[in-house]
């Protein structure tokens, strides 16, 4: 968790212009709005789409009615399920399966996302159902997790944006509480952060249920942990920290926050758990 990925090929402001212009239906809606919606764009671009700065448009004051202004409104999400051979299709399928990614950049778990996450809830900010910058790809569980949310009780912005927020640097560590031979896990959040950004952290962490998730993966990554160190002192040509280390040099390429470079980065820094598998009796059953 996380990973800042590079910005979509496709221009943003390019690519709902034309989409707007092959717009046949509700034509004179569309006219009326055309304007402000690409300042809104231009705005979530300039703004990196920080909620704090950016208002979701009122669709009634282009319509004549709140009856239509819901229909309108229907209208601007169906722009999001496009056909094959209409705009925006295959810029959207570009981002959403031909992203090179090998871990969530919401998360860091293991596995090529293929859903796409609207940063700014597309039922709440319709008029960026399909601005590029606002798509974003992401793992099924921290889709689900995240749902229609996006700021913090006191209105500020709650979850990273892997577009626009410096993450490729180490952002929290796993914290191992005894019994070492089965750990009891927490994490915290790197101290050498900014302020503002260990906020960040601490929210999207909160928010995309990353504690619970995190448990279940350590469960099964830890006996593996276990192995590699009974391994190291038994056949004693190469120590643990070397071995742990040129895993997580394999695992940082992934992504820094991966989950399984945070996991070695974790046990390296942390003395008490590292003396524990390098000189402590180990469970029997490995």
């Amino acid at each position: 968790m996380v990973v800042k990925i590079p910005l979509p090929d496709d221009d943003s402001v390019d690519i709902v212009g034309r989409t707007i212009d092959e717009k046949v239906h509700y034509r004179a809606f569309y006219d009326r709005i055309n304007d402000d919606l690409i300042s809104q764009i231009k705005l979530y671009r300039d703004r990196e789409g920080d909620p704090v700065f950016i208002e979701p448009m009122s669709l009634r004051d282009y319509t004549e009615s709140d009856e239509e202004a819901d229909k309108r409104k229907t209208s601007l999400l169906g722009l999001y399920r496009p056909k094959e051979h209409k705009m925006p299709y295959e810029q959207l399928e570009k981002i959403r399966k031909d992203n090179g990614l090998v871990v969530c950049p919401s998360c860091g778990e293991a596995g090529r996302p293929r859903t796409l996450d609207h940063y700014l809830p597309q039922k709440s900010f319709p008029e960026l159902a399909i601005t590029l910058l606002n798509l974003t790809p992401m793992c099924d569980w921290c889709q689900g997790e995240k749902g229609e949310s996006y700021k913090t009780a006191t209105g500020s912005k709650k979850y990273i944006h892997p577009y626009f927020d410096d993450v490729n640097i180490p952002l929290y560590q796993i914290v191992f509480s005894k019994p070492y031979a089965t750990p009891i896990i927490s994490y915290s959040i790197n101290s050498e952060l900014p302020i503002e950004l260990q906020e960040l952290v601490q929210t999207h962490l909160i928010g995309i249920d990353f504690l619970n998730r995190f448990k279940g993966f350590f469960k099964t990554m830890y006996p593996s942990v276990l192995r590699r160190a009974n391994e190291s002192r038994i056949q004693g040509n190469l120590g643990l920290k070397e071995v742990l280390n040129m895993f997580m040099r394999m695992e940082t390429e992934k992504a820094v926050n991966s989950w399984e470079a945070v996991l070695y980065r974790s046990i390296l820094e942390d003395e008490d758990i590292l003396y524990f598998l390098e000189n402590e009796q180990l469970p029997d059953n490995l």
